[in-house]
């Protein structure tokens, strides 16, 4: 009886060193696939970091060195799966009460082993990052810069290589326009000397050149789509219109580089009205393969028939849109005067982009853009989370970022923490989607 019961005190042994080791593994492989989720890794790296995990969840275990040695792993690229498999041994101390428990009933030793297997995103990810900087978000700009830097960490964890990432994020401030810093001129049409040396960037609208009308205003066609003429007009740009981009809130086109992120998001700074139309155009631009020329080589968006990379926008704001803009060609003025009134008025050229301000509603001119250039990138095949800053469900703002999102993807956030934590819950629910499909 006693060596029977010495028997089973070793069974019992081992059979939470079973457990333990099944934990430690199920947590390996875990930690493994969500960074292969964001990051390629070679051999030698996903070894080292299953044998972390297994000191993190073994640590004091007697068979931890036995565990490592002999752990094992089989990743599939083509099915975006990992295996996880150790094995160890326990000696029987307790078998052997009596003096003859081994040499009787054996072992010396007893083995065991276990496996897992998780899904790893096989997916590269484009993120475009639209965020709110207008005047109102003056009192919470510290608290847009830790969401966005938690949602950055992650995606990109802190020491991922620019080249192993599989995410890149392009980071999309605007107010009354998106601040293109040096890219701005290019899509104002400077080839041909149309720029206005401002950095501020707004939208564009639809051209009739007298025969035909080039619908453009809710598309990502190309910037220079119009090549009937030489030099298109001037209209067929992009346009200014406003100087109350802020000066410090750059727009950063896709990177991997988490620095470069980083540093941005430490500069955004608020200024301005809110033209909320144009964060989603140049959220869109930042995304669209038709834009590849005007960013950077490492920056150019891939095409949306690539079925390797999924594309998503975040898209934010704290309130209700109230700026649009329209090119104007010509103009009525006063051409002469007379006892202070106007005695005759003529038709006179003048090609330049016109700021319009309106009342923050739901149905004016830049919330019904805003929603239509929405609902176009949902069409491209970009999923949209939309996410409103405020206490108001009701409010125009957060009508239109309900409707730009795509199903069950619209957050509101009516505090601080609840900002920084949508923000994560978007990051997480991003690698969820790309891990799941």
């Amino acid at each position: 009886m006693v060596v029977i019961a010495g028997a089973a005190f070793d069974v019992s042994r081992t059979v939470n060193a079973r457990e333990k080791l099944s934990y430690a593994i199920d947590a390996a492989a875990l930690s493994v696939a969500a960074d292969l989720s964001t990051s390629v890794m070679t051999n030698d790296e996903i070894t080292e970091a299953i044998a972390d995990s297994f000191r993190a969840n073994l640590e004091g275990a007697e068979f931890l060195d036995e565990a490592i040695e002999n752990l094992d792993f089989e990743v599939d690229s083509d099915n975006g799966t990992i295996r996880v498999s150790s094995s160890a041994m326990l000696d029987t101390y307790f078998i052997d009460i009596g003096g003859y428990g081994k040499s009787t009933l054996g072992p010396d030793m007893l083995a065991f082993g276990t496996s897992a297997q998780v899904t790893y995103s096989r997916f590269d990810v484009e993120l475009a990052l639209v965020v709110d900087v207008t005047g109102s978000m003056r009192n919470d700009m510290d608290t847009l810069r830790e969401a966005s830097d938690g949602l950055v960490d992650i995606l990109i964890p802190e020491g991922t290589s620019e080249n192993d990432s599989k995410v890149r994020i392009s980071l999309v401030p605007y107010s009354q326009g998106v601040n293109l810093g040096s890219y701005a001129d290019t899509v104002k049409g400077d080839a041909y000397g149309y720029s206005d040396g401002s950095d501020c960037v707004t939208e564009r609208q639809d051209y009739n050149d007298g025969s035909d009308t080039y619908e453009v205003k809710y598309t990502d066609d190309a910037y220079d789509y119009y090549d009937e003429t030489n030099p298109p007009p001037k209209a067929t740009f992009y346009g200014g219109g406003s100087t109350n981009c802020s000066s410090d809130s750059e727009m950063i086109p896709l990177t991997s580089d988490r620095d470069t992120l980083v540093t941005a998001i430490a500069a955004l700074d608020d200024n301005g009205g809110t033209a909320g139309q144009t964060g989603v155009v140049w959220g869109w631009n930042a995304l669209s393969p038709n834009y590849a020329s005007v960013w950077p080589s490492d920056s150019e968006p891939e095409s949306y028939d690539n079925d390797d990379v999924l594309k998503f926008a975040i898209i934010m704001t704290d309130g209700d849109n109230n700026r649009y803009y329209e090119f104007i060609e010509t103009e009525t003025v006063c051409t002469r005067w007379r006892r202070g009134r106007c005695r005759r008025y003529a038709e006179v050229e003048v090609n330049e982009w016109d700021e319009e301000g309106e009342s923050e509603s739901y149905t004016n001119t830049s919330s019904t853009d805003q929603r239509a250039l929405c609902e176009a990138m949902k069409d491209a095949g970009i999923e949209i989370f939309g996410v409103y800053f405020g206490t108001s469900n009701s409010s125009a703002g957060s009508r239109n970022m309900q409707s730009c999102a795509s199903d069950g993807n619209y957050y509101q956030a009516t505090s601080a923490s609840e900002l920084i934590a949508a923000f994560a819950n978007i990051a997480k629910k991003i690698q969820q989607i790309y891990v799941s499909q």
